[in-house]
């Protein structure tokens, strides 16, 4: 796999080496450089665009106060929509603006932002950078430079209804696809599904996370080999379905969908993105007790969850560069992720902050090592033109998951596009 990253990320070293570094700046322990802007002549603000609207990221809210209050930079957040961030920063990129310092979002959008030459490296200290697991600092990292430091968690989290389980004789939730298979059968009934798995708005997601259990990738340098362990993840999926594991709204359950579904009872056990696990124990009749959590059921080759970790990273139009990286360090450091967590109940990015005594105090000890195994052992890819792979990929896998298309016809079908496109690019 170290291989084919490297020969993904080879044709970006022009951009990287574009990218201007943030010289003269001394390079200590993050509090002797979190002095106030006017004794270390830093901007006395920066502009952070955040993904999505703080009033919905207490977390990162928190972290921002506490970032002012020690080093006295002001960081203005201007409202953008999280469907429309990515398109609001690559106009303002492609103009070569300085109006955004420093923004938040997902490791996927990476590979088009790094070759494009919107992106500075940040130049953290390896101190810095060795706390987070060895697949997160992968996917930040093109031809040896950090671009983004991570910040938030928002790997799968595998859940059921443990009172549930208990009436119908179960000691613990379904291990493998197999037993999520045939358990599923038995947990479905009562008004409930035995399982569900966002898909409306997370189509492809789902589909990486059980392409990854299958023991697949997307791709092999940028030749996609999606088709054969896809096929495998898909012809799973779809029996879930025949057997009437899934709910019959199955393919309308986006993110929020799931949610509202396990949290109301109708639903024995969910595979879905955090913060689900914090919002259900917020929510009325449930708790520690009836909530159950598990690593998520192991594939043919693996229990590994998508990787949708967000980070931060600095605009390299910025004219405030010193103090956008200073924010981007401070708001990954162990003490903001585990604010963050206590706040939102975003997972940890840093596995120490799961042995944090606070943090024990506030969440179960099982869901605590669910979600550092989840982080430790999950998978992403970064890859060029995102949006549009991705967008082949829905528009072949959803109707193989409605049976009008057979898994294997609908994944060539999906890796011809991708081909023809990646041709057109220059890259195959």
């Amino acid at each position: 796999m170290a291989g084919q990253r490297e020969s993904r990320r080879a044709f970006l070293a022009a951009a990287a080496g574009a990218s201007a570094s943030l010289a003269g700046c001394a390079r200590g322990a993050l509090a002797r450089r979190s002095a106030t802007a006017s004794s270390r002549d830093l901007a006395d603000r920066i502009v952070f665009y955040n993904a999505g609207d703080l009033q919905f990221d207490p977390g990162t809210r928190r972290n921002i106060e506490r970032f002012e209050a020690e080093t006295g930079i002001t960081v203005e957040v201007p409202e953008v929509p999280w469907p429309d961030l990515k398109t609001t920063l690559t106009t303002v990129w492609n103009n070569r603006s300085s109006r955004i310092d420093v923004w938040n979002g997902p490791t996927w959008w990476l590979a088009d932002f790094v070759q494009s030459g919107w992106l500075e490296p940040l130049d953290l200290p390896a101190s810095h950078m060795e706390k987070f697991p060895q697949n997160l600092r992968d996917l930040v990292t093109f031809d040896g430079r950090v671009y983004m430091a991570p910040q938030l968690g928002k790997w799968g989290t595998f859940l059921y209804d443990s009172d549930y389980l208990d009436r119908l004789g179960y000691d613990h939730p379904p291990r493998t696809w197999t037993e999520l298979l045939e358990t599923g059968e038995m947990l479905t009934g009562d008004e409930r599904a035995g399982f569900a798995v966002p898909w409306a708005n997370k189509d492809v997601f789902t589909f990486k996370q059980f392409l990854y259990q299958a023991g697949g990738q997307l791709f092999d340098g940028n030749e996609p080999v999606f088709v054969e362990e896809g096929s495998v993840a898909l012809e799973f999926l779809r029996r879930l379905g025949d057997r009437g594991v899934l709910p019959a709204d199955a393919m309308e359950l986006g993110q929020p969908g799931v949610r509202r579904a396990f949290i109301d009872g109708r639903l024995a056990t969910v595979e879905s993105w955090t913060p689900l696990g914090a919002r259900t124990l917020d929510a009325d009749g449930w708790d520690a007790d009836r909530l159950g959590t598990a690593k998520p059921p192991a594939g043919p080759a693996s229990r590994a969850t998508f990787q949708d970790t967000n980070g931060i990273g600095v605009s390299a139009f910025s004219q405030r560069k010193r103090a956008a990286k200073l924010f981007a360090e401070f708001m990954t450091t162990t003490e903001s992720a585990k604010r963050d967590m206590l706040v939102e109940g975003n997972p940890s990015v840093v596995p120490a902050v799961y042995d944090d005594p606070e943090v024990r105090d506030q969440y179960p000890n099982g869901l605590l090592e669910d979600m550092r195994y989840n982080l430790e052992h999950a998978k992403s890819e970064t890859y060029l033109a995102q949006s549009r792979v991705d967008a082949y990929l829905s528009e072949q896998i959803t109707p193989a998951m409605r049976g009008r298309k057979g898994p294997e016809t609908a994944l060539e079908d999906a890796a011809a596009n991708i081909r023809q496109l990646y041709s057109s690019m220059g890259l195959l």
